[in-house]
């Protein structure tokens, strides 16, 4: 295993003190003052998020199943992998196994944990647990009255295309499927 090259500058900046701007249903937003390493204070604003998790859900060797779902921030549709926002207290596997279910209506016998993520590092704690799902079979989807989404199998060599041409640009799915392929998956 490679480890991190030992760097020799500390720039780690250490919070004086520390205000909720504002906590809702998803976000908790907070705003630091922090003595930077220089001396000087600055502030960080960022957001303060429970983790989540992101499911590769294979249907066979060569087909993965996406989502296709409304986005209202950007206000448009995307293709997505499934995914979820962490319980509290939620172990990340438990988490994965119930957004496959809720949302796709899948289950899957195999699980395996792929890696860990921060997709969001300059403004937000948030980070992204992956695993691939196999073995699939249905038992019925149990999504949120507020939960809109079509899902779809398509051959992995297919999704990949779609990362090339843009088509699916979502950066958890991006990531999630380039990590697939650089096990190996598809060419």
């Amino acid at each position: 295993m490679v480890g991190f090259p030992e760097r020799p500058e500390d720039f780690t900046e250490h919070m004086v003190e520390s205000e909720q701007v504002f906590h809702g249903k998803l976000l908790d937003v907070r705003r630091d003052r922090v003595r930077l390493p220089n001396g000087e204070h600055t502030l960080r604003e960022y957001i303060v998020h429970p983790g989540a998790v992101a499911i590769i859900p294979m249907v066979d060797e060569h087909t993965v199943l996406l989502e296709y779902q409304y986005r209202y921030p950007n206000h448009r549709h995307y293709y997505e992998i499934p995914a979820g926002k962490l319980e509290t207290g939620e172990p990340p596997l438990l988490a994965a196994q119930r957004e496959l279910q809720e949302e796709t209506g899948y289950r899957a016998r195999h699980w395996h944990r792929l890696t860990t993520l921060h997709l969001c590092i300059a403004y937000s704690t948030e980070h992204i647990e992956y695993f691939l799902a196999e073995g699939m079979t249905m038992e019925g989807h149990q999504r949120d009255d507020e939960e809109f989404l079509e899902t779809l199998s398509i051959p992995l060599e297919q999704a990949y295309e779609w990362i090339r041409r843009g088509i699916i640009n979502d950066a958890k799915t991006v990531a999630g499927l380039l990590w697939l392929k650089s096990m190996g998956r598809g060419s």
